[in-house]
């Protein structure tokens, strides 16, 4: 039995007062958690900030695509029918409409008006 006891004293872990002794319970202090917790949800809040502006600007900003692309087809719709009112009266006068000075470029550019104007749409989508 003493050497049961010997043995015991042996491995027995040394016990420290923990009143004497200052004891840290974490690395970091509640406190400096917090304060950076509040940096990184300011930092956040200004990014979520920044990107609903920006999204609440492209939705106004396709709108206004939208409108502008109806306004380009009515129009360019309107010089398409006047370009085909100049070949028929160049016909009826026997001259190709076609090389009169302009008419190609006119109706060139009319021609990639309507394009965009019809497949714009698709360009900035709606969200």
């Amino acid at each position: 039995m003493n050497t049961l006891n010997t043995i015991l004293k042996k491995i027995t872990p040394v016990k420290t007062d923990l009143a004497s002794e200052k004891v840290e319970l974490a690395i970091r202090k509640p406190q400096s958690i917090l304060a950076e917790a509040n940096k990184l949800d300011a930092k956040m809040l200004k990014a979520e900030d920044k990107i609903e502006k920006s999204y609440l600007q492209y939705k106004e900003n396709q709108k206004n695509w939208i409108n502008v692309l109806q306004d380009v087809k009515s129009d360019s719709d309107k010089l398409e029918d006047d370009l085909v009112k100049i070949l028929d009266a160049a016909q009826d006068l026997g001259v190709d409409g076609r090389k009169i000075d302009g008419f190609s470029k006119a109706a060139d550019l009319t021609t990639k008006l309507q394009d965009i104007a019809n497949k714009g749409k698709n360009l900035y989508p709606k969200i």
